[in-house]
């Protein structure tokens, strides 16, 4: 569970507050006396919530109980502050391992937000740079904290700035920051501990990135639970000046896409130094983390500058993941990790490039953006709505509208949820496109199969003749409005971003993107209008063949997308087919996991097609040769019928006498009998047609 994401509150406040007591036990203990009255207390007070919150929680682990009992004991009995400093470090790490509990941002933080947020919600109080001195300062009490004060910077950590902004101080003028997104809480947190030393700390130079600093100390899931002074022992060191260091390191560069750049290079360096050293799990596990904690982050803003470059990068690190999984030599590792690095450096100039997103490019990408993503959509509304209309299920056509529109909405949602109260990671996103795709895909392939089997006119005026009253069943009418939902929810979510990133890199020239959409919107509803008259236009017969195709034709394409979504997200595995083009328009990836699927669907087609051309043929011959049996028969009884009246006919004449009237009536019944039996001959010739050569041994 990532802390502020899905992680439970208590679970939170109770690391809270045992990470205070870590850092501020120092200010009420010193050798076993109190200095402190006040902050004594509120120590105890501390240990007894923790307690009580832990017991709240209704969790069972004896270790972690026993740890609280612990420090609540040593407290009580003012043991010395490294021991409790100690215990608490412990303790936490029980905390994190007990409840799943991960301490860090889903994305890399981005320390200019950062700056930004703390610039207009804490200096008031805390200053410019930290030092408590902001202008509502002097008449506060207890005054804000000063950050850089030689007893409070090395017990600093994120995650103690991230939770003091989500619960607060109680009795002090520090607010919960609930406005506050959890990323934006994130960024100003690691922007704070930037800051957050005395100024005479001066880590003397550059520090050369953030790929080259110690192992373990680049990865800013790891720095988030890491106080300063847990830093500075990991380093082995006794100056300050390389703790500053390391928490600068994420400073650099303060363009968020250029970090996310760098992360990723720093990933795939570190991914390679594990497989060197046989640590294959792990190596696997970085690849997957540099992608989706980095690249992920930037690839929609790539996209819109350069596809090729975007679809190239994307290529090699999946590569990159099947490499290591396959156990691939090392100097093929090396060698591919060097050439996703040259094009990451690339896409790094790229998006540094002002002169990149002119107005005509941010017009032409807006266009493009609209029209693609909704054009896969409007295929599948289009199709659906039409089929209603030859169907006489005009009543339902409504649902099908709310689907789309309720689908719109929720991807607007989603977008807005991602940006100010949740944390959605590049994961995430991976998950919610791919799993989307997948449930359309499925329905798809339900609705598509069901729509190819009423390809026979028979069966579809049956069909009519059942439901053209009551319209649709629930059944179908859920499967419809599903289709019209997830098509829709997938590209409206997908858009939301492009445009996210396309405005990012606008820098405040919206209007050729404004124009661009409207263009691309216009565009599509003409689009839209012609495909939707066509289809109503298309005899019955015709119709369900191309919608079907249609459909299974879109089908094809989401379960491709949505699998490499979710081989992105490191889901599913990746196994590379050379030959294969990738041909993203089509959702065609050069890997078995997206192949076989789509193998499947093809092959399901060309079933369903072969049974409506051939054996359900054969079934309909059968069936009229049967009809025409009967009618045979039929017609052997009108003739046994007619030689039966002209029996009577003729004894009839025997005895009255021969007169016109009789003679004109035997001629018509000849006439008929004659006719019965030419068409007798007619019908049993057209029964040997359908029903094939008969069997010698059945001939009499």
């Amino acid at each position: 569970m990532a802390a502020g994401a899905n992680a439970g509150t208590d679970e939170l406040r109770l690391y809270s507050l045992i990470d205070y007591i870590g850092g501020d036990y120092q200010f009420a203990i010193k050798d076993g006396k109190i200095i402190n009255q006040d902050e004594f207390v509120e120590m105890t007070e501390f240990a007894d919530t923790s307690n009580t919150i832990y017991d709240d929680t209704g969790h069972q682990d004896p270790a972690l109980k026993n740890s609280l009992e612990k420090l609540r004991t040593k407290i009580n009995n003012k043991a010395p502050v490294d021991e409790v400093i100690a215990l608490t470090v412990k303790v936490k790490n029980e905390i994190i391992e007990s409840f799943n509990l991960e301490t860090f941002p889903l994305t890399i933080p981005d320390i200019s937000n950062g700056k930004a947020l703390f610039a207009g919600n804490c200096t008031s109080c805390h200053g410019e740079r930290g030092k408590g001195d902001g202008i509502l300062a002097g008449n506060l009490n207890p005054a804000p904290t000063n950050f850089k004060d030689p007893e409070v910077f090395p017990n600093l950590s994120p995650i103690k700035a991230y939770n003091t902004m989500n619960f607060g101080i109680e009795g002090t003028a520090m607010p919960a920051f609930n406005t506050l997104s959890d990323k934006d809480k994130w960024d100003v947190a690691f922007y704070l501990l930037s800051i957050g030393f005395p100024d005479e700390i001066n880590p003397g130079g550059g520090n050369g990135g953030s790929s080259n600093l110690p192992p373990g100390l680049d990865d800013y899931k790891k720095l988030s639970s890491l106080s300063n002074r847990e830093i500075l022992e990991n380093l082995g060191s006794s100056n300050y000046a390389s703790v500053k260091t390391v928490r600068n390191a994420l400073a650099e560069n303060t363009g968020s896409k250029l970090k996310h750049i760098e992360y990723t290079i720093a990933g795939i360096g570190s991914a390679i130094d594990l497989y060197k050293q046989g640590e294959q799990k792990k190596a696997l596990d970085k690849s997957i983390e540099a992608y989706l904690d980095g690249y992920e982050m930037v690839e929609s803003d790539l996209a819109i500058a350069n596809n090729k470059l975007n679809i190239q990068i994307e290529s090699g690190l999946a590569k990159f993941r099947s490499e290591i999984k396959g156990n691939a030599p090392v100097s093929s590792l090396v060698s591919l990790g060097g050439s996703i690095t040259n094009d990451l450096n690339k896409a790094s100039l790229l998006l540094e490039d002002k002169n990149t997103f002119t107005s005509a490019v941010l017009f032409t990408n807006s266009f493009g953006i609209i029209l693609r993503e909704a054009l896969e959509a409007i295929l599948i509304i289009a199709a659906i709505i039409a089929f209603l209309i030859n169907t006489g299920s005009r009543k339902t056509i409504r649902y099908i509208h709310f689907g789309w529109i309720a689908a719109i909405a929720a991807g607007l949602v989603t977008w807005y949820l991602a940006r100010t109260m949740i944390s959605i990671s590049g994961a995430s996103r991976e998950l919610i496109e791919g799993i989307t795709s997948i449930l359309a895909a499925a329905v798809l392939f339900y609705v598509s199969y069901w729509l190819i089997s009423k390809i026979e006119v028979g069966k579809w005026k049956e069909y009519i003749k059942s439901k053209v009253e009551t319209a649709l069943n629930k059944k179908s009418v859920i499967a419809l409005v599903s289709v019209s939902f997830l098509a829709v929810y997938r590209e409206a979510f997908e858009t939301v971003l492009f445009y996210q990133a396309l405005s990012y890199q606008a820098e405040g020239n919206i209007a050729p993107i404004v124009w661009g959409f409207l263009a691309g919107l216009a565009v599509t509803g003409i689009l839209g209008f012609l495909i939707f008259k066509l289809a109503i236009r298309i005899p019955l017969k015709y119709f369900f063949s191309a919608t079907s195709l249609l459909l299974y034709f879109l089908c094809f394409i989401l379960i491709g997308k949505g699998i490499h979504e979710l081989q992105g997200a490191g889901v599913i595995g990746i196994s590379f087919v050379d030959y294969v083009p990738r041909i993203e328009t089509l959702g065609i990836y050069p890997t078995l996991e997206t192949l076989i699927p789509q193998a499947v669907i093809v092959a399901a087609f060309i079933f369903a097609s072969f049974w409506i051309a051939y054996v359900s043929r054969e079934k309909e011959r059968e069936e009229i040769a049967v009809n025409i049996s009967r009618i045979s028969n039929e017609l052997n009884t009108m003739y046994d019928s007619f030689d039966h009246i002209k029996g009577h006919i003729l004894e009839w004449r025997r005895c009255e006498g021969i007169d016109m009237e009789a003679e004109d009536l035997d001629r018509q019944i000849h006439d008929v009998i004659d006719h019965v039996n030419q068409l007798q001959t007619k019908l049993g010739d057209f029964h040997r047609n359908v029903s094939g050569p008969e069997n010698p041994e059945q001939k009499h």
